[in-house]
């Protein structure tokens, strides 16, 4: 009987309640989308590390780690024995290295810095990615010096494929050298800074112009890909142990430890997010708060009447109560119903990041298309916190109703 009657209470001021139940929706759909995003946003920016910036595993020493600036004074020594190692792991799928130095990059009226990445063209293919980003070719046999140019970099010089620049340095001997590259490709990797300050050269002209005389001060890995994302970390930080174990002088960097800054990061973004879905749930629940409330003051004679009729202060509350239960679980039912839709277009469609941030480099990786991920947890997570919270809305306004006095009520009979 009490359901019957909350049913009918509950539609009898329609507006109000359908008002409460479009909040309701609006904050459990835009909480379900933002989850869906962040998520996608995270496996984005974990794959482009992996892709394009810190591969599986990345192999310096540990005085080139600790004094940074791209140093061609710690190269790596053992280098035919480490990559040995490696390759006795069968979770790894290929090995390259690399030397990178600073330099100044000028198109003959003013230069800019660079960051320098000397590469060997196909074995560096196997590990990253970026091969799939170049607008031109990926260093053509028939060119004697062939360079690839970050396309905001290029644009800002105001050249492109073909042309001829020019590139100096400070040599591993610390000698002054400058060169003219032919540009064969523009990389517009869905990585902000690979796109405004990196070059890549082959070894092939890397090693005179640099004077490496065989100078590697990194080794990248490619490991299999694993389905689950703490497997795939778990893998390469024992990778990385292995190695530092076995050459004490070399520092391992585990996608492991990149991938969790990267997600500690993208927890203080989560956070900022659900403040304001927790805002928006929050005026849910003072809608409810507020048509319950309402109800009980419209409603005051027939409370009066029902406690005539024998029911105690403890099914007044529940009556209320239950009331404001329908409209959790209408709101929760239609805000879930919201969330898969754009959940659903997220997941299908996608969006460019470009679209949303431009060319703002945030330190990491957080550019490309940008899919949606289903996550049943949040699913959950949103129907139980609208009924959660459209209880817990409602316990105030039953409260008041049960502790009215029959007297009092029947007066305004």
């Amino acid at each position: 009987m009490l359901w019957k009657i909350a049913w009918r209470n509950v539609w009898r001021h329609g507006k109000r309640t359908a008002l409460t139940i479009v909040t309701m929706t609006f904050g459990l759909g835009l909480f379900i989308w933002m989850d869906s995003m962040l998520k996608g946003m995270d496996r984005v920016g974990l794959e482009n590390i992996i892709n394009l910036t810190d591969s599986s595993l990345k192999i310096t020493t540990r005085q080139y780690e600790e004094e940074g600036g791209y140093s061609l004074d710690y190269g790596i020594d053992r280098l035919q024995e480490v990559e040995s190692a490696l390759k006795e792991d069968p979770r790894v799928l290929a090995v390259t290295t690399r030397t990178r130095a600073l330099g100044q990059l000028s198109n003959g009226r003013y230069a800019t810095p660079v960051l320098i990445t000397v590469i060997d063209p196909e074995r560096d293919r196997r590990v990253y990615t970026l091969g799939e980003y170049v607008e031109g070719s990926w260093f053509p046999q028939d060119v004697a010096a062939p360079i690839i140019v970050g396309k905001a970099l290029a644009t800002e010089l105001g050249v492109g494929p073909g042309d001829w620049i020019t590139l100096a340095a400070r040599t591993r001997w610390e000698a002054h050298n400058a060169r003219d590259f032919q540009i064969v490709g523009l990389l517009n990797a869905p990585e902000p800074s690979l796109n405004k300050g990196t070059v890549f050269i082959p070894f092939s002209v890397g090693e005179d112009f640099l004077e490496l005389d065989g100078l590697r001060t990194e080794i990248s890995v490619r490991m299999e890909k694993r389905t689950n994302l703490a497997w795939a970390m778990a893998d390469s930080d024992e990778l990385a142990h292995r190695i530092e174990e076995r050459f004490p002088e070399l520092r391992a960097k585990s996608f492991g430890e990149v991938g969790r800054a990267f997600l500690e990061l993208s927890k203080a973004k989560s956070k900022g997010a659900s403040i304001i879905i927790l805002v928006v749930l929050l005026i849910g629940g003072l809608g409810i708060a507020n048509t319950i409330l309402m109800s009980v003051f419209s409603r005051i004679k027939e409370i009066g009447v029902l406690r005539a009729f024998g029911l105690n202060p403890r099914q007044i509350r529940r009556l209320f109560m239950i009331e404001g239960a329908i409209i959790g679980l209408v709101g929760s039912a239609s805000g879930l119903l919201f969330g898969l839709l754009l959940d659903l277009q997220l997941i299908v469609y996608g969006f460019p990041l470009e679209a949303m941030m431009g060319n703002i480099d945030m330190g990491l990786p957080l550019s490309g298309n940008l899919y949606g991920e289903w996550n049943p947890d949040a699913f959950v997570v949103a129907l139980s916190l609208g009924f959660l919270l459209a209880i817990m809305a409602s316990w105030g306004p039953a409260k008041r109703a049960s502790k009215m006095e029959v007297t009092d009520a029947l007066r305004f009979v």
